[in-house]
């Protein structure tokens, strides 16, 4: 990895941004020099693993705000249900707010390149199961058996996934309100 500058993070920042809207393949090396005010030269000096090296970070900086949130909730619930619903509000108002654009970058990186870069495919899978884990250990929190807190993790992963596709076609809420509250019926 190369040295942390202002420069690596701000194209780190503006990767996030283009890789949560359109994706990997649609995010082109030029689109994240335009977003991010960086010369060209200094993507590549940053990247010298390229535009794998940069989703490798996408998936790192996703995971610490992801992880973060959870945190955030976890110490504001005071049920599970409670903290199924904060999570997925918070979630779906982001959504929202990007105008139904701006999704989790880490399933299209990993779908499009995980065949690919065992690196992308560790860290998509690192992402998964630290998202998993730390919900997990909230559900358990508020007395759900470990054991079921990680299936109703695993659950609430999916649909919360399944959520985004469908809310970006749809445009609206709908999938995510339904999903909150079959999680939230699951746990009360």
């Amino acid at each position: 990895m190369g040295q942390r500058t202002d420069t690596r993070d701000r194209i780190i920042q503006a990767s996030l941004r283009a890789m949560r809207e359109r994706g990997y393949g649609s995010t082109a090396i030029s689109d994240i020099v335009e977003a991010s005010g960086a010369p060209r030269g200094s993507v590549t000096f940053h990247f010298k693993g390229g535009k794998d090296e940069i989703a490798g970070e996408v998936i790192a900086l996703r995971a610490s705000q992801v992880f973060e949130g959870i945190e955030r909730a976890v110490a504001k619930s005071t049920s599970a249900a409670d903290l199924l619903e904060t999570c997925l509000d918070r979630i779906a108002a982001e959504f929202a707010e990007s105008g139904f654009l701006a999704g989790c970058p880490v399933v299209p990186i990993t779908i499009e390149r995980a065949a690919q870069s065992p690196e992308l495919s560790e860290a998509g899978a690192g992402f998964f199961a630290g998202w998993r884990e730390s919900l997990a250990r909230g559900l358990a929190g508020h007395g759900i058996d470990p054991g079921r807190a990680t299936r109703i993790a695993t659950m609430t992963i999916a649909a919360t996934e399944g959520a985004l596709a469908i809310s970006r076609v749809e445009r609206n809420l709908d999938a995510f309100d339904a999903v909150r509250d079959e999680l939230r019926a699951l746990v009360a």
